[in-house]
């Protein structure tokens, strides 16, 4: 086990990558928060008085909850501990903004081409393809592939924005109440400048970008598709994300405020520690896939499902059965562990080594567990989000569920169902959104608030 499967996971470029910058995002994350700047940003999209006041909360909320998207378990604390004394103060439940903060995290963090997860992801994938040579695309492409077919995760972001417009309460949402704060209770403090959160932000996301584009480009202008499509398809993806993540870092230091300088040493520390969990979890799944790969799990899955499952429908049972893993482990991150390895391979099987819906496989892998962990009580995300908000994990479960379901259903329906049958991604997307449109209108037509 040590000498065959442990230690070569810890070797390859991919691997190294995928855990310094895991380390490294976790303490921009960190640094990112206790900057105080993104506090500073969200304070002041929400005091201003325009428009409704509860959507406008609510919205300004999902739309920084879009904006924060480099680490789920950080949005929803961030946001959560933000925006509950402004919830309080002009009544919006806690339990509906609990749900807002949640569903924006992990489904941003889980489509994000730059977050604490997607070194995971890109591992998880290039590990599970790595026996397969038809398929030519690299992790970081068929990454970008899978977004369109990440279903859950796109249709839960396009109901919440439904949510929040039609003011929509559904089941135990409506028994929710608002907790009142008087208004000199808002504790009141100087902020730092809004920059310190959003310049390193910006400086990440662009040097990993251009790492990307100039690792292997010998000529640089123009700049063209074709060379743009060249740079992801290569090698640079472990060194532009863990150099990109170094010079985020250097950036988020270099911003953090003045008079918290004595802090950041520990903040940087604090931000590595929390994701050695992570790390040790991913360390763990590579030695899990090195195992399945030599025992041919998926080619015995493929097998024993040829005869009775088309392996068009593959990514629609994948799905439901990474929801019912996230669902009973509460953990995302470890169905991702545990299905790709397996899905992958006995996808590639099923089909003969066609790659057509390859992209589509990796997307129900993904979306099965963010569906899971969304609906689990034992999610660490659920948790936080609960809590950040100021309400029981129970609550935040029973009155986030129905919402979840909802997106659920739509996604296997018109999604992952729409692809078995021939549709492409975008229909169903099309479709899926007509749906959710026509739905929300007509259980809220009395009104409005």
């Amino acid at each position: 086990m040590v000498e065959s499967h442990i230690f070569p996971a810890l070797s390859g470029s991919w691997h190294v990558g995928a855990i310094l910058f895991t380390l490294i995002l976790g303490a921009f994350a960190m640094v990112i928060e206790k900057s105080g700047g993104f506090e500073t940003l969200a304070n002041r999209l929400l005091s201003k008085s325009m428009g409704n006041p509860e959507r406008r909360l609510e919205s300004t909320t999902a739309g920084l909850g879009l904006l924060c998207f480099f680490d789920g378990l950080a949005n929803s604390l961030l946001l959560g501990r933000i925006a509950k004394p402004i919830a309080d103060r002009i009544g919006v439940s806690r339990a509906r903004l609990a749900y807002i903060v949640d569903s924006t995290s992990s489904s941003v963090a889980c489509i994000a081409f730059i977050s604490t997860w997607i070194a995971t992801q890109l591992s998880l994938i290039e590990q599970s393809i790595r026996a397969y040579p038809q398929v030519t695309d690299s992790p970081y492409v068929l990454f970008f592939k899978s977004i369109p077919n990440n279903f859950y995760c796109l249709f839960t972001l396009i109901f919440l924005g439904l949510v929040i417009w039609r003011r929509w309460d559904i089941g135990p949402m409506k028994r929710s109440k608002a907790v009142v704060v008087e208004e000199d209770i808002i504790e009141k403090k100087i902020e730092p400048p809004v920059r310190v959160a959003l310049i390193p932000i910006f400086i990440l996301s662009a040097a990993i970008l251009v790492l990307f584009y100039t690792w292997d480009t010998a000529v640089l202008f123009p700049v063209t598709s074709d060379k743009l499509s060249a740079a992801f398809s290569g090698k640079a993806g472990p060194y532009a994300l863990t150099l990109g993540a170094l010079v985020g870092l250097f950036a988020a230091c270099a911003y953090f405020p003045k008079s918290k300088r004595t802090e950041l040493s520990n903040t940087v520390k604090e931000g590595v520690s929390s994701m050695l969990q992570p790390v040790l979890l991913l360390i763990m799944a590579w030695t899990f896939g090195s195992v399945i790969a030599q025992l041919g799990t998926g080619v015995w899955v493929a097998s024993a499902l040829g005869e009775h499952v088309s392996s068009s429908y593959l990514p629609a049972a994948i799905f439901l059965t990474g929801a019912a893993i996230a669902f009973t482990t509460g953990s995302s991150w470890g169905t991702m562990a545990l299905l790709m390895p397996i899905a992958l391979p006995a996808y590639l099987d099923l089909a003969g080594g066609e790659v057509g819906l390859l992209p589509a496989t990796i997307a129900a892998v993904f979306s099965g567990a963010v569906f899971g962990d969304h609906c689990s009580p034992f999610s660490d995300t659920t948790i936080v989000s609960a809590f950040a908000c100021g309400v029981s994990p129970q609550e935040h479960v029973l009155t986030q569920l129905p919402y979840a379901l909802i997106a659920a259903g739509t996604a296997l329906v018109f999604g992952y169902v729409g692809i078995a049958n021939g549709f492409a991604a975008g229909i169903g997307i099309l479709v899926g959104i007509l749906f959710l449109s026509l739905m929300t209108c007509f259980f809220t037509r009395s009104g409005v608030k």
